[in-house]
């Protein structure tokens, strides 16, 4: 038991370091994008690499950090339903969304980007939107990285409410 307990607060630490350090791409994102509309005013002329730089740079957090928001409970739910079950009855309603939809649609997304990153990697994958041609295999890896921490923290998410499915309370 105090093995499971060590894993699962592993996986806790993993996607809180994860979402507080993804959190920090949006300086990132408004240095550039500031830089770029400053140039665009002053010498009529943007930055030829800002386009990708920002897809890239939003794309990493908002995916990285879902695992996170998930771990805090904040995605988007309708609450009017969930909120008239009792603890155990919205366990309940957790552990069926977690076998019956995030699990699997996580397996079936992994296996999918990770195809598509292994493609992107061996042809040497770049940018064609704008002239600047970055390579965008790298960019790639987020997408199977993402759903691999997010089922990671949907098993916390799931030992947790399988207990208060059993034995009943509040989380």
């Amino acid at each position: 038991m105090k093995r499971l307990a060590f894993v699962l607060d592993w996986i806790n630490t993993l996607n809180e370091w994860v979402g507080k350090t993804v959190n920090w791409l949006i300086l990132a994102l408004v240095v550039e994008v500031a830089l770029d509309v400053i140039l665009r005013k002053t010498t009529g002329k943007g930055l030829f690499w800002a386009f990708d730089v920002n897809y890239m740079i939003y794309g990493t957090q908002f995916m990285l950090a879902g695992a996170y928001t998930l771990k805090y409970n904040a995605h988007v739910r309708v609450d009017v339903v969930y909120n008239r079950f009792s603890p155990r009855g919205r366990a309940t309603l957790e552990i069926i969304f977690l076998l019956c939809l995030l699990f699997p649609a996580s397996i079936f997304l992994i296996d999918a980007c990770w195809e598509h990153f292994l493609v992107a990697t061996y042809q040497r994958e770049i940018g064609i939107v704008s002239a600047w041609h970055p390579p965008i295999y790298p960019f790639k890896a987020v997408m199977p990285v993402t759903f691999a921490l997010l089922i990671l923290q949907g098993v916390v998410i799931f030992a947790h409410n399988l207990v208060t499915a059993i034995k009943g309370g509040g989380k």
